[in-house]
């Protein structure tokens, strides 16, 4: 009687045994993979401040860009630790899957520390935060035995959408309701050193000549509008040119006012820039850290001033949006709306 006893304790264990193994082999890849999300992070904090020209800060509290990052950065986190401690909670084969979409997310992390701020492309934006998306979905998709793979790949597939259009609109309904200033008393209150005209598209095909587009023109007019009424001392024109040969964006913003009858000494241009993450870094480099220059009115449509101001704030410039008078279509203004939210949304997470 006590050998069959010991017999069936030894079957027992040979019946846990591989189980065991196999949950510390699963425990053992994610602690990799958890180390690689640590210095995914780390990479991609650099990457955000280093391509801005600015000393890396991994635990800066008073930024959306820092808290986005680090709130997304923290869920990868204890959804791992969560597996790591119930392994069940996820698949052999979706732990493989992990640890791919882990060393993918890490190797893209590198890239965009690599790459210079000119030269980055927005389908390796749209690559990592693809990646980002997959990850989270997977990890957060519970395993179901009675599922098939095609039904949980299909499962994850869609927690990934889910999960990106909640974050886009986020971004969209912050940057809705990010707070603007149109009274010129309170404009005038805020004391700032100049007034910022962001670049926009110059008209010169069609014989039209090189002019200002109406979005260009109207952000012109508010420029103008907040000059004559003395609420900014002063207004910074920004942009180069986007087509060989055609004159700068700023170029032609300075004539209009010129031809306004605007003093040409209140007239600040720059005409190097192609992006507003550019026209922002010369703000800090030449106006404020030289000139010494530390309030600005951004001067843009409102849907591009949240970013605008996002920046600014970010790379340390007292900042505050007026919006120009510019009105769109209902259709026209949703899309440019929802274009700017992922532009905001990438900007966070990648500070592009």
């Amino acid at each position: 009687m006590l050998d069959t006893s010991r017999a069936s304790i030894g079957k027992a264990k040979l019946v846990t045994h591989p189980r065991t193994r196999d949950h510390r082999m699963k425990r053992l890849l994610l602690i990799l993979i958890l180390a690689a999300q640590v210095l995914g992070y780390i990479v991609l904090v650099e990457a955000r401040y280093e391509g801005q020209g600015l000393p890396a800060i991994y635990f800066r509290l008073t930024t959306m860009s820092d808290l986005i990052s680090l709130f997304f950065f923290l869920n990868i986190i204890g959804l791992l630790l969560s597996a790591i401690i119930k392994p069940d909670r996820i698949g052999q084969v979706r732990t493989v899957i992990i640890a791919i979409l882990s060393a993918v997310l890490l190797w893209l992390d590198f890239g965009v520390r690599r790459t210079p701020l000119d030269e980055f492309d927005s389908s390796a934006a749209v690559a990592l935060l693809i990646s980002m998306f997959l990850l989270v979905a997977t990890l957060g998709t519970r395993s179901r035995a009675w599922r098939s793979r095609l039904a949980s790949a299909w499962r994850i597939f869609q927690n990934a959408i889910v999960i990106a259009i909640l974050l886009v609109l986020f971004a969209f309904f912050y940057g809705f309701f990010y707070p603007t200033y149109s009274n010129i008393s309170d404009i005038s209150a805020f004391n700032a050193d100049a007034g910022v005209i962001f670049g926009a598209a110059v008209w010169s095909h069609h014989h039209l000549g090189e002019r200002p587009s109406p979005t260009l023109r109207e952000r012109i007019d508010l420029g103008y509008e907040l000059l004559t009424d003395h609420a900014i001392p002063r207004v910074v024109v920004t942009g180069a040119s986007s087509v060989p040969g055609e004159l700068p964006e700023s170029e032609i913003a300075r004539l209009e006012f010129i031809k306004r009858g605007i003093d040409p000494g209140k007239i600040i241009e720059e005409n190097q820039s192609h992006s507003t993450l550019e026209q922002v870094q010369y703000l800090r480099n030449e106006l404020y850290q030289k000139q010494g220059w530390q309030r600005f009115v951004a001067i843009s449509d409102q849907y591009h001033l949240a970013r605008i101001c996002e920046m600014c704030k970010f790379n340390g410039l007292m900042v505050i949006g007026s919006p120009s008078h510019m009105h769109q279509p209902f259709l026209d203004l949703l899309f440019y709306r929802v274009r700017e939210s992922m532009a905001l949304l990438e900007y966070w997470l990648l500070g592009r």
